[in-house]
């Protein structure tokens, strides 16, 4: 209910407040505070992901005709393993572990 009452309206307000050339920063901070609320501790790791990202598309807007494909394609591999990394590599080294007679409750929990 905070959500509803406190931080969506208080999103809109900023957001139709604020220049127009502002309203994408405001989005920003305000998604980096509704992520941190959930889990502060990964609040950096969703900073590299941003300013990663900007980045590539940086990358790819300058050299969309000469070297456009390698960098989507290294833009596409980086965030699939952060996904890989954070959301599947427990499942999966555990499943190896259990195949390979190990013990699949010594991994550390990433999430």
């Amino acid at each position: 209910m905070v959500f509803l009452w406190v931080f969506l309206p208080t999103l809109l307000i900023f957001y139709f407040i604020c220049p127009k050339k502002f309203r994408n920063y405001i989005l920003l901070i305000f998604s980096l505070l509704f992520y941190a609320w959930g889990e502060p501790k990964y609040i950096i790791l969703m900073l590299i992901s941003i300013v990663a990202n900007y980045l590539f598309g940086l990358l790819l807007s300058k050299k969309k005709k000469t070297h456009g494909k390698p960098i989507l394609v290294l833009s596409i591999l980086f965030n699939l393993g952060l996904l890989g990394y954070f959301k599947y590599f427990n499942f999966v080294a555990g499943s190896f572990l259990s195949l390979f007679g190990g013990d699949p409750t010594t991994l550390r929990e990433i999430i």
